[in-house]
Order: structure tokens, then C-alpha cells, then sequence
């Protein structure tokens, strides 16, 4: 593991900004806007070159896309996932599962989607702290905090749907401001960790 991995140097600010453009582009069903948002979220996260991002793009959209109805196909949405974190471990030669980092990427989705608009998200937090030490290979306590600020962005963005999806609400505003201080305290984890 290297700390200088690209999937260990992004720019927190970018990242939060694209995942939260991707959040409202899911929530208004706008696919082919969700495709662009997240080859970006995508090239920001784990530094993959635009050709790299667009596959990868064009996989997590597709997951997303098979997980979006009420009906959802979730064993699609985990195929899906594990193609595209298969192909960026080996772009960056990495040591994660692809199967075991698609299984608790879906399943954050899943439980997600369970408390949708609860206060109550210790099973959200749980599952995204998951997904990071999956991922980055981090001891579950250096992300907690990280898994927290994101499960309270999702907070903010469940309102935000509640609400009626407004152009320029506030809680927008507000999840992207947990998504930043989230992926400032995951990149100083995965950072200390490599």
C-alpha cells in the first residue's frame, strides 16, 4: 500500500462536490447527468485517467441504475460494483477485495435506503466505515468520524428529498459541507494508514 496512491491523494473539496452533484442527479432520476458526474467523481476519487473514468463511470452508473427502482436488483447492482472496483485495483496494483468492496458499497446503498429520512443512522455509519476499511485497508476507528459526517450529508440529502428536491436549498449546502469534512478525515486516515 502507498500513501501517495492517487486513491490516497484527492482533493476532499472535489470529491464532496461531485458526489453531492451525483446525489441530486440519482434522486432526480437524471442518468445520463449521473453518467458525467460520476466519470468525474470517479477521476477524483481514484485518480484514473479520463478513459479509465469514463468505464468506470459508465459501471457505477449502470449499479446505480439497477438499484434505483423500488424492485431494485441488487445481485446487478454488486456485479456491477465489483467490475468496477476490480479494474481500479488493477489500475493502482491495490490489495482490496473487489467482491467484498462491492458487497459493502451495495449494502450501505441497502441500508440507506432503509432508514431513508431517519434520525437514527448508527447502521448507516456502520455500513459506510465498511466500505472505507474494505477499500482502503484502514482500521475501522480512523474512519468512524469520516463514516459519521457522511451518513449526516445522507441525512441532509434525505430532507432535501423530503422537501421536494428544491434547486437551491440549503441542505444542500449542508451535505456538502459534511461530505468535505468526511473526506478530509478519510484522506487523513488512508494517508496515516499507507
Amino acid at each position: 500500500m502507498n500513501s501517495t496512491s492517487p486513491m490516497r491523494t484527492f482533493d476532499p473539496c472535489l470529491v464532496a462536490y461531485y458526489e453531492k452533484e451525483s446525489w441530486v442527479a440519482y434522486y432526480r432520476r437524471r442518468w445520463l447527468s449521473l453518467l458525467r458526474l460520476l466519470i468525474a467523481l470517479v477521476r477524483s476519487t481514484f485518480g484514473l485517467s479520463l478513459w479509465q473514468s469514463i468505464y468506470v463511470g459508465y459501471l457505477l452508473t449502470r449499479a446505480q441504475v439497477a438499484f434505483a427502482p423500488r424492485d431494485n436488483d441488487v445481485p446487478r447492482a454488486v456485479d456491477y460494483m465489483r467490475r468496477a472496483f476490480a479494474f481500479i485495483k488493477d489500475v493502482h496494483h491495490e490489495s482490496f477485495d473487489p467482491d467484498q468492496a462491492a458487497q459493502f458499497e451495495v449494502n450501505w446503498w441497502v441500508v440507506h435506503r432503509q432508514l431513508f429520512g431517519q434520525a437514527e443512522n448508527e447502521a448507516l455509519m456502520a455500513a459506510v466505515v465498511k466500505v472505507y476499511v474494505a477499500e482502503y485497508n484502514v482500521d475501522p476507528e480512523a474512519v468512524r468520524q469520516a463514516a459519521c459526517h457522511r451518513a449526516q450529508a445522507m441525512a441532509y440529502s434525505d430532507r432535501w428529498v423530503q422537501e421536494g428536491l428544491a434547486e437551491n436549498s440549503p441542505l444542500l449546502t449542508q451535505e456538502e459541507d459534511e461530505l468535505v469534512q468526511s473526506y478530509t478525515l478519510l484522506r487523513r486516515a488512508v494517508q496515516a494508514t499507507g
